[in-house]
């Protein structure tokens, strides 16, 4: 019986990449965004059969525009709100039961 199993991982892809500018009066505005991907690939070499698979994502996340002049070029970075917010909830989700475990403790004592 002759079998092997042959995979082939590429690693995470990232990288900057440019939009397409857009005119805005005398400036130029372009996007800025970041692009990563990954794939994955696997193949089964058996006596009476082959099969294979793979799967992979793009994700792609504007991370700035670049704005272009007569004066230059500025670059205008863009904040995930989203991801503060969502850091700033996980940060109270973590610190309000700390802070309100020994209170209730307290509370307890007191009652008994």
């Amino acid at each position: 019986m002759n079998e092997r199993t042959v995979g082939k991982q590429k690693p995470t892809m990232g990288e900057i990449v440019e939009g397409q500018p857009i005119r805005v009066g005398a400036r130029e505005l372009v996007p800025l965004v970041r692009v990563t991907g990954r794939v994955r690939r696997r193949a089964f070499l058996g006596s009476d059969r082959v099969n294979a698979q793979g799967w992979g994502f793009v994700a792609m996340r504007p991370v700035a525009i670049l704005e272009r002049d007569e004066a230059g070029e500025r670059r205008i970075p863009i904040k995930d709100k989203t991801a503060q917010a969502i850091g700033g909830l996980l940060l109270a989700a973590l610190i309000i039961p700390l802070l309100l475990a020994p209170a209730v403790c307290l509370m307890h004592k007191s009652s008994s």
